[in-house]
Parts: structure tokens; C-alpha cells; sequence
């Protein structure tokens, strides 16, 4: 009996690679850069859920024997949830933590309980009025770690004056002072995350500054007083 349950599991998983297999060669020519790893099972019965990191996250569904596709947001009206949005969130939070701290500008809370983080242009003037509230973030409780999102058709400038600040001896003292006072360090030029940032944001989908991540990938895009945006961070916990 034990032989027969376990050659049909070996059967059954045999199967299960095999079905994936045949969907990522049916994919590839639309998704070059596609990977099984991309693949998984989904909450919609004969349909595999694939994410879709390249150019922009994105999520479809497709028929176990790859025929059926179907984009866009898949909306279960018993929990009136977008499964969709789930994987997408998913997706963001693991590139968001996948970046090395040190290439991260981060304002730490002395009681840290939450954490954001905010893709910034540092001539935007919504960035510089939410940077202003730093303090009220940090009371509390919320961790800011931002990340570089220079917006050329606005602001020409700003991609230089980021790569300055990035090459800062004390990065978070660079960007304080410059969006505060206006002052941009005189940095030797360094290797800097800027450009690559800037190529995550649009991956990860930001079309302005500033723009919020949550802790679980959840995308909150413009301005919030602080307590509205504590708010914004429970109600997202709470989803």
C-alpha cells in the first residue's frame, strides 16, 4: 500500500513539472526572460497564476494544458479581494527587500514599528513637504528607507543631485540638508544605485514622487500627513 501511494505521488508530481514545463515553453515567446520559479498554483481552479517581473510586475492566469490566458485582476466576490493584487504585492516586497540596505537612504524610528519605503526625486516639492514630517513619521513609530526615483521630464537636475547625495559621506545627512536647505554636497564621484533605482521603480510601477511601499507590498503613490499615513499602513495590515 505505502509503495502504491508513493508511486503515485511520484506520478502525480511527475505530472505537475511536466504541465509547468509545457506552459513556460508555450510563454517564452511572449516572456523571454520567464523562469519556472514565476509559475504557481492559483486559487482559480485549472489555472496556473504566473508573475510577470519585466519590464512591469505584472500577474495572468494560465489553463494547466496552456491554452487559456487571462490579464487583469481577478476579483473573488466572496472576500471581495484582487487575487491578482496579492501576487503583485508580493512580488514588490521581495524586489524591495532583494536591495542592499546600504543603497537605501533610511530614517529609523527610535520605536520602530512599521516600515515604508518611499522612492523620492529630491526636486519634487510633495517629496520635500513629506520629508519635512520626518519627526512626526518617526514618533510613530515609522521607519522611512528611501530609494531613488529621479523624474527627467520634471526635473532635469535631479538625477545628478541624487548621485551627489548617494555619494555622500552620510548619505542621510546629504538628503536632509538638500531637501531641507536647498544645499547639495560636494561628493567625489563614486559608484552609485541611483540609475539601477530608478530602473526598479518603473519595474515596481511608480509614475511619480512620492511614491510608498508598505511592508507588504502594497503601493500608496502621493503625499499623506502622518497620521494619515499610519492610518493607510493598518488599514493595509488589516487587509
Amino acid at each position: 500500500m505505502k509503495k502504491f501511494l508513493l508511486l503515485s505521488i511520484i506520478i502525480i508530481t511527475n505530472s505537475v513539472a511536466a504541465n509547468v514545463e509545457m506552459v513556460l515553453d508555450k510563454l517564452k515567446p511572449y516572456f523571454p526572460t520567464i523562469v519556472t520559479e514565476n509559475i504557481s498554483n492559483s486559487e482559480l481552479d485549472g489555472f496556473y497564476e504566473v508573475a510577470i517581473t519585466n519590464p512591469q510586475i505584472d500577474v495572468l492566469y494560465i489553463s494547466f494544458d496552456g491554452r487559456y490566458v487571462i490579464q487583469g485582476a481577478v476579483t473573488d466576490l466572496e472576500l471581495m479581494a484582487n487575487l491578482s493584487s496579492k501576487r503583485i504585492n508580493s512580488e514588490r516586497k521581495k524586489i524591495l527587500n532583494s536591495i542592499d540596505k546600504d543603497k537605501k537612504i533610511v530614517f529609523e524610528a527610535e520605536n520602530e514599528q512599521y516600515i515604508i519605503h518611499v522612492f523620492t526625486d529630491v526636486d519634487c516639492p510633495y517629496c520635500a513637504k513629506l520629508h519635512s514630517n520626518m519627526d512626526r513619521m518617526n514618533s510613530l513609530g515609522i521607519t522611512v528607507k528611501y530609494l531613488a526615483s529621479p523624474i527627467a521630464q520634471l526635473h532635469p537636475d535631479a538625477q545628478s543631485a541624487m548621485e551627489k547625495i548617494w555619494c555622500a559621506e552620510d548619505k542621510a545627512i546629504a538628503l536632509h540638508e538638500y531637501k531641507t536647505n536647498r544645499y547639495l554636497p560636494d561628493s567625489p564621484d563614486c559608484t552609485n544605485p541611483v540609475a539601477e533605482q530608478l530602473v526598479i521603480s518603473q519595474q515596481l510601477g511608480v509614475n511619480g514622487t512620492p511614491s510608498i511601499f508598505f511592508e507588504n507590498g502594497a503601493n500608496l503613490p502621493g503625499y499623506l500627513e502622518p497620521e494619515e499615513l499610519l492610518n493607510s499602513i493598518l488599514n493595509s495590515i488589516a487587509q
